[in-house]
């Protein structure tokens, strides 16, 4: 039996759910539980209207998932037992890469634990998951009018994702990829591939990119907080082109854009000490962030 856990923001939940129906392709015995406290909670149900109403077995599931975690001594005995009988936590590995093997059904309970944000893990349900990734209609008028412009024009979106990655915690995981030397490459390579580039501009620092990028023309979007954050990877993906930062959240707005002819621009890490990444498909261009 498999297990795979959903926890932190709407780009890693939607891995980690394209994870799972990939492994139930391959193991009708795969279920999912949540651990959706941080960010705006569990997001695929209030985007994606994918049910999360827990059935008996994966509310045993979960209490196990617990327990295995827990560092009370009074449930070590426990935790032995539920080891004994097969029960274990697999942590995906940090840079990231494709392991086959993690895709081979599990004897007695795996959980999966990780962000699984390569599409070599879902390449089986592609189709599924374009269907299943698909945004409601916005309703407001700010939307609105910035799809119609973006329909309109040669549209790019850029990505920038600055704060969180930018704290002690997270800053020499995240935060030395995307650096303004990436951006500028990018952007120039897509100035070069397509005429009269109009950039929309995502960022939960748009102070710093006004400050330090320049573009001829530029709608920087800056009107979905919170809750209505999601509705900028929508945006994301109907731009005919995207320029994206290591983050889930542009990757699936790249993703997710169904243009033929779209060109899309990764880094060429998702780490700051990677080597080697299988986080961005091979039909991206990855440009280097020096």
């Amino acid at each position: 039996m498999d297990v795979v856990v959903i926890f932190n923001g709407l780009g890693n939940q939607m891995s980690q759910y394209a994870f799972y129906l990939e492994k139930k392709r391959i193991n009708k015995a795969t279920y999912l539980i949540s651990f959706c406290k941080d960010h705006n909670g569990l997001e695929l149900h209030k985007v994606f209207g994918i049910d999360f109403k827990s059935k008996l077995i994966e509310k045993i599931l979960y209490v196990i998932y617990r327990i295995l975690l827990t560092d009370k001594k009074f449930l070590n005995p426990l935790q032995y037992l539920l080891k004994v009988l097969g029960c274990k936590i697999i942590n995906e590995n940090y840079d990231y890469s494709f392991k086959p093997s993690y895709m081979v059904p599990s004897k007695g309970i795996t959980y999966y634990f990780g962000g699984w944000h390569t599409e070599k893990y879902f390449s089986g349900v592609k189709r599924e998951l374009l269907s299943t990734f698909n945004f409601e209609k916005f309703t407001d008028k700010e939307n609105i009018a910035t799809l119609a412009e973006i329909s309109s024009t040669n549209s790019v979106a850029l990505h920038v994702r600055r704060g969180d990655y930018m704290n002690e915690a997270n800053i020499n995981l995240f935060g030395k990829v995307c650096t303004k030397a990436y951006f500028e490459n990018a952007i120039d390579v897509l100035n070069q591939k397509i005429p009269n580039a109009h950039y929309f501009i995502f960022s939960n620092d748009i102070a710093w990119v006004k400050e330090n990028l320049v573009f001829e023309t530029a709608t920087f979007v800056n009107h979905n907080f919170g809750a209505d954050s999601w509705k900028d990877m929508c945006l994301m993906s109907k731009c005919k082109h995207n320029i994206i930062s290591n983050s889930t959240f542009s990757w699936w707005g790249a993703w997710l854009n169904k243009h033929q002819d779209k060109v899309v621009i990764s880094p060429s890490r998702f780490l700051n000490d990677d080597q080697y990444t299988d986080v961005y498909p091979n039909d991206w261009l990855k440009i280097a962030d020096t």
